[in-house]
């Protein structure tokens, strides 16, 4: 996989065009990422002064360590972010042991693998898989004073140091205008544009036939090496009337090729090396953008369930409440010092724009 040719992936790479922080317009995601790593490598380079043999051997048949080993897998590779792991063992999917990564306020956002007959590589080395689910990367990618693309970076260096292998990672790119909708995907599909090598991919239409849910378009297997979901993702967050639409491709490592660790550098120039009919996708949006657009779908949706919900009982409160003051003092003693899952330090900076957003919409609607 030196070339990375067999999988339609770029054979060089040219910097991190995908996570430029200038005026280069294409802004991808990472929104799912996996891998394995060395970990007698990790815990050696972090000064674990234990005996390597009891350590694993603890590990594989009790799993007792797990935590500590987790806490010190989490720390060099997620140092930093927010992350933490959980303080409860359970079995794993691929490995024994898992132990549940998660955010500020307790929420999951990965896990950390290890332990039993899954862990050692053909080469000898033995493993452990981390896992970051979307969230996760957000948060890993967020942390403060440090650039999104600097993180992953930083995340690859690591990885290298370990003998780390990507297991998993999506990739993701933002259409907020719907120019290039579903049915754009699908009359591209049946023109070829999709093709490898001669071979038209497996393609799968989920419709919600008008219901507001949102759709999506899959191009490629469950078990294929690099498969693409189309959907509406604005529909998908509760704005029914969103054309919001995301083009995002699922690159999985096999038996028969590794993924590159420069996935992680440039995902941008990957995406469109498996997909070229994607160019148009240099043009869409930026981060900020596909931020603040996620916040007013999932904003405009629990607006409307709180009017279907609590509408009558908001109308009586208003209705006899004597001045904005009084009104406020009601509203304020229902709130929670927690915030919901969409609303990061963005939003609240672009609050004025997406309220702006938010009304003007439901005027012209």
């Amino acid at each position: 996989m030196a070339d990375g040719a067999a999988t339609g992936l770029p054979a060089s790479n040219r910097g991190v065009s995908g996570f430029r922080e200038d005026d280069q317009p294409f802004r991808v995601l990472l929104d799912w990422f996996s891998a394995s790593v060395d970990l007698p490598a990790v815990l050696r380079e972090t000064g674990w002064d234990r005996s390597m043999k009891d350590t694993l051997d603890t590990l594989d048949a009790t799993g007792s360590n797990a935590c500590a080993l987790a806490s010190v897998l989490c720390a060099f590779f997620f140092g930093g972010s927010g992350i933490q792991p959980h303080d409860e063992v359970r079995a794993g999917r691929f490995y024994a042991w898992r132990v549940s990564l998660r955010n500020g306020a307790g929420e999951h956002v990965g896990l950390i693998e290890m332990g039993g007959p899954h862990t050692v590589r053909k080469d000898g080395v033995y493993t452990a898989r981390l896992e970051l689910t979307g969230d996760g990367c957000r948060l890993y990618e967020g942390a403060a004073g440090s650039g999104h693309a600097k993180r992953w970076l930083e995340l690859r260096a690591k990885l290298e140091s370990s003998a780390g292998r990507i297991t998993r990672v999506d990739v993701a790119a933002d259409d907020l205008h719907g120019f290039h909708p579903i049915t754009w995907a699908i009359c591209r599909h049946q023109a070829g544009e999709f093709d490898n090598r001669g071979q038209t991919p497996k393609a799968q239409h989920i419709d919600d036939f008008g219901s507001g849910d949102g759709s999506t378009f899959y191009i490629g297997s469950v078990t294929s090496e690099k498969r693409m979901r189309v959907y509406e993702k604005g529909k998908q967050l509760g704005d029914r009337e969103s054309p919001w639409v995301r083009y995002e491709v699922q690159f999985t490592a096999s038996n028969r090729k590794e993924l590159p660790l420069d996935l992680l550098r440039d995902p941008a120039n990957y995406l469109l090396g498996a997909y070229p009919v994607l160019r148009f996708l240099q043009a869409m949006a930026t981060r900020i953008d596909v931020t603040n657009a996620a916040a007013v779908a999932t904003l405009k949706s629990c607006r409307r369930h709180l009017k279907r919900q609590y509408g009558a009982t908001l109308h009586f409160i208003v209705k006899h409440t004597r001045n904005d003051a009084e009104l406020g003092s009601v509203i304020r003693s229902l709130t929670s010092p927690k915030l919901p899952d969409w609303a990061s330090n963005s939003t609240g900076v672009d609050w004025p724009e997406i309220h702006s957003l938010i009304t003007s919409q439901e005027i012209n609607q």
